[in-house]
């Protein structure tokens, strides 16, 4: 029987990963919705063969778009889940005994553990740290903010408790160091949008400390050192995107300021 549970998805050129992802979801769940928002490869395909709903949405962010696919939805519970994001046994066994009886009304959503994952076998990226992160929830009680251009796509619980499933959602996000480059100059663009439009100053010395504290904070704190070559090269592939956000983001401010000062630009109020 299946679960009176939504899953969705949002995907762009998804093709190589998000099978496996559907896989795992298309057998139980009562809908299974993907939000697509241009894919010129066959992701699109690949979702209406494996049974799933797929819907076209122009790109506006992350948040946008997740917001966007929970309104789709038809059950009041839903699972958020990305393309490259793979469920353990254990949780999908825990999902369905959470659906086997009554959920206690005063529960919102649940975390469940997030870990990265190598995207084949004998892949180098083995290791980094692990989170627990809301990605089950009750749209009665819990939503995610949709603003332009904003990251901030988690489910932001307004009512209710927030319980924990045990089982894995595995992230293979990285495939090779090129698809993460490319990933990141997409995220450090729209990040930069968005830090500009909030209007938050950046400054020359936090561009000048930037690099090097997140490079730190992926090579040690989240464990790439024990990922060799491969670890390294990562850190400094994410240490440059948050320092491309920033930059990003102070330059957008500086062109601004200067179109409206030249009386190009918008008139501040």
């Amino acid at each position: 029987m299946s679960l009176p549970l939504s899953v969705y998805f949002i995907t762009k050129n998804e093709e190589l990963r998000l099978e496996e992802a559907l896989s795992r979801v298309v057998d139980w769940a009562d809908e299974v919705i993907v939000v697509d928002s241009g894919s010129t490869d066959n992701t699109t395909a690949i979702a209406r063969r494996c049974g799933a709903r797929v819907e076209y949405h122009a790109w506006e962010g992350f948040a946008c778009q997740k917001a966007y696919a929970a309104s789709l939805c038809r059950n009041d519970w839903v699972l958020d889940l990305d393309a490259d994001e793979v469920l353990s046994d254990l949780l999908i066994a825990n999902i369905r005994e959470l659906f086997s009886r009554p959920i206690d009304p005063a529960m919102a959503g649940f975390r469940m553990r997030w870990v990265m994952s190598q995207p084949v076998t004998g892949h180098p990226f083995r290791h980094d740290k692990t989170r627990k992160l809301l990605r089950l929830y009750d749209r009665r009680k819990a939503a995610i903010v949709a603003e332009p251009d904003s990251n901030n796509d988690r489910p932001q619980v307004y009512q209710g408790s927030v319980g924990f499933l045990k089982g894995d959602v595995l992230h293979r996000t990285l495939v090779t160091l090129e698809q993460m480059e490319q990933k990141y100059v997409q995220l450090s663009s729209e990040q930069a949008r968005f830090m500009a439009h909030k209007g938050r100053r950046i400054s020359g010395a936090r561009l000048g400390v930037e690099f090097p504290l997140k490079f730190l904070k992926y090579y040690f704190f989240h464990r790439q050192i024990l990922n060799g070559w491969f670890g390294f090269s990562v850190s400094v592939v994410a240490a440059y995107r948050n320092f491309m956000r920033l930059a990003k983001a102070r330059e957008i401010q500086m062109l601004s300021e200067l179109e409206r000062r030249s009386g190009t630009g918008p008139e501040r109020p």
